[in-house]
C-alpha cells in the first residue's frame, strides 16, 4: 500500500512540477514581450492580459484554439507543443513515475489544471473547443508524454521484446528495426530540407519583412520579441515549406496560395510573418529538380541501408561464392519487406503532422491556413515510395549482372579447359609440334639410308 502511494504522489508531482516550470517559463516571456510593446508603443498596460494570454497559449499548444472578436486563433505551435511533452517526459523520468497509479494520478491532475485553465480563459477570450474537447486534447498530451518515458523503461515491454526475439527471426527484427530507422531517417531529412527551405525563404525576403514592422510603426524591442515568439510555429512553416517544396504548395485561407508555379495574394493581414512567404519558381529546370528531391533521397537512403552493416549488409560481389549466394538473396527479400513497412509509416506520420500543422486565423476567408493534407502527403508519400522501388531494383539489377557475368567467365573457362584436355595434359602444344617434326624426319630419312654397305665378296646368282 505505502509503494502504491508513492506511486500516486510521484505521478501528481510530475505533472503538477511540469505544468508549473512549463506556465511560468512561458508567463516570463509574454509578460516581458507585452511590457516591451507596451513602452516602445504607448497605449493601454498590456501586462495585465499576461495571466490569461499564458493560460490561451497553454491551451493552444495542447492544440485547442482561442478567438477574440474577429480574430481566431487555432494553429497549433508545435514548437511548443514538443516543448510541452519532453518537459513532461522529464519530469515522469525524473520523479520514477513509470507505473500505472501514477500515470492515473498525473492525468487527473494535469486534466484539473488544464480545466481550471480553460475556466478562466472563457471569461475574456473565446476558447473555440468545447470543454470535452480541450480535456481530451490535454489528455492525448500527457498521454504521449509518459508513454515516451515509461515505454523504455517497463518491464513488461522489455519482455515482450524478448518473447518477441524469441518467436521470429534476428532477419525478421532487423528487417522491421531497419524499416522504422529508414522511416524517421527519411522524414528527418525531410524536415531538415523544410527548415533550409524557411531559413532561404526568410534570407530572400527580409527586406519585406521589415517593411511591414516599418508600416505597423514597431521599434526594434517590439520586433525582437514578437519576432522570437514567432518561432513556436517554425515546425508548421517548416512541413508548409516541404508541402511546397515538393509540390503541392499550401494557402493562408482564400487570400493566398503558394506554389512552386505561383505566389499569389489578395488582402493579406499585416503580419510580419508573412512577408516570408515564397515566390514562385520560374526556372523549369529547377522545378523539376526540386520535385524530384524526396525520390532521390529515398533511393540514396534505401541504397545506404542495402549496403551498410548496420542495416542489411548485402554485397552484390558475394553472389559469385555459392557459399553465400543464399544470404545475398534473402538480404534482398528482407529489404523489399522492409522498404515496404517504411514507406507505410512514412505515408502514415507524414499525414499525421501536416493535419496537426493547420489551423484557422479568421472564421470566413481565414478559415483554413495551412497545407491539403492528402495532397501533400501524395507530394511525399508517392516519391518516396518510387524512390525506394528504385534502390531495391538497383540492388537486384547489380546483383544479377554481377552473377550472370560471373557465370558467364565460369563458362568460357570451363570450354577452354574441356578443348585443352583432347592433347594430352602432360604435354603443351610446342612439344607437340617438336615431337610432330622429329617423326617427319625420321621418316625421311629411312628413305634416303645409303645403300654401300660393307660386303664379303660373295654373291648368289
Amino acid at each position: 500500500m505505502k509503494d502504491r502511494i508513492r506511486q500516486w504522489v510521484r505521478g501528481a508531482a510530475a505533472a503538477l512540477v511540469s505544468m508549473t516550470i512549463y506556465a511560468i517559463a512561458l508567463g516570463c516571456y509574454i509578460a516581458l514581450m507585452l511590457l516591451v510593446i507596451s513602452m516602445e508603443e504607448g497605449g493601454d498596460n498590456l501586462t495585465a492580459g499576461t495571466t490569461n494570454l499564458t493560460q490561451a497559449i497553454v491551451l493552444l499548444s495542447e492544440g485547442s484554439g482561442f478567438s477574440a472578436d474577429s480574430f481566431t486563433l487555432t494553429i497549433t505551435p508545435l514548437l511548443l507543443t514538443v516543448l510541452l511533452i519532453w518537459l513532461i517526459a522529464t519530469c515522469i523520468a525524473r520523479f520514477k513515475a513509470f507505473a500505472v497509479h501514477s500515470y492515473v494520478v498525473g492525468l487527473v491532475v494535469w486534466l484539473a489544471i488544464n480545466a481550471v485553465f480553460a475556466s478562466s480563459v472563457q471569461v475574456s477570450l473565446s476558447l473555440v473547443d468545447e470543454q470535452w474537447m480541450i480535456l481530451l486534447k490535454s489528455a492525448a498530451t500527457f498521454t504521449v508524454a509518459y508513454l515516451g518515458a515509461a515505454l523504455p523503461q517497463s518491464s513488461r515491454v522489455k519482455a515482450a521484446i524478448a518473447w518477441m526475439r524469441e518467436q521470429v527471426s534476428e532477419q525478421v527484427v532487423r528487417c522491421l528495426k531497419s524499416g522504422v530507422i529508414l522511416a524517421f531517417a527519411i522524414l528527418a531529412i525531410n524536415l531538415l530540407i523544410g527548415l533550409i527551405t524557411v531559413i532561404t525563404w526568410t534570407v530572400r525576403n527580409h527586406a519585406a519583412v521589415v517593411s511591414v514592422f516599418e508600416l505597423s510603426g514597431m521599434e526594434n524591442g517590439s520586433r525582437i520579441l514578437t519576432t522570437l515568439a514567432m518561432l513556436i510555429w517554425l515546425p508548421n512553416l517548416m512541413l508548409w515549406a516541404i508541402s511546397w517544396l515538393f509540390g503541392a504548395g499550401f494557402s493562408i485561407g482564400e487570400l493566398a496560395n503558394f506554389t512552386l508555379w505561383m505566389g499569389q495574394s489578395n488582402g493579406l493581414p499585416a503580419v510580419p510573418a508573412f512577408g516570408i512567404l515564397p515566390e514562385p519558381i520560374a526556372d523549369n529546370l529547377w522545378r523539376t529538380v526540386m520535385l524530384e528531391i524526396p525520390l532521390g533521397i529515398a533511393c540514396i537512403a534505401g541504397l545506404l541501408m542495402i549496403i551498410l552493416p548496420q542495416g542489411f549488409a548485402c554485397r552484390p560481389l558475394n553472389i559469385r561464392d555459392a557459399s553465400k549466394r543464399g544470404s545475398v538473396l534473402a538480404s534482398l527479400i528482407y529489404a523489399a519487406g522492409s522498404f515496404c513497412l517504411s514507406a507505410m509509416l512514412t505515408s502514415l506520420i507524414a499525414t499525421l503532422l501536416f493535419a496537426i500543422s493547420n489551423g484557422s486565423l479568421g472564421q470566413h476567408r481565414l478559415a483554413h491556413v495551412g497545407v491539403d493534407v492528402m495532397a501533400s502527403t501524395r507530394a511525399v508519400g508517392h516519391p518516396m515510395a518510387w524512390g525506394l522501388a528504385v534502390a531495391w531494383l538497383i540492388a537486384v539489377v547489380g546483383t544479377t549482372l554481377v552473377f550472370s557475368i560471373g557465370w558467364i567467365i565460369e563458362r568460357v573457362k570451363a570450354s577452354r579447359t574441356t578443348s585443352h584436355r583432347t592433347v594430352d595434359p602432360r604435354q603443351t602444344q610446342s612439344d607437340v609440334n617438336v615431337q610432330q617434326s622429329q617423326e617427319s624426319k625420321e621418316e625421311q630419312d629411312d628413305k634416303h639410308e645409303p645403300a654401300d654397305t660393307s660386303s664379303t665378296g660373295f654373291r648368289l646368282s
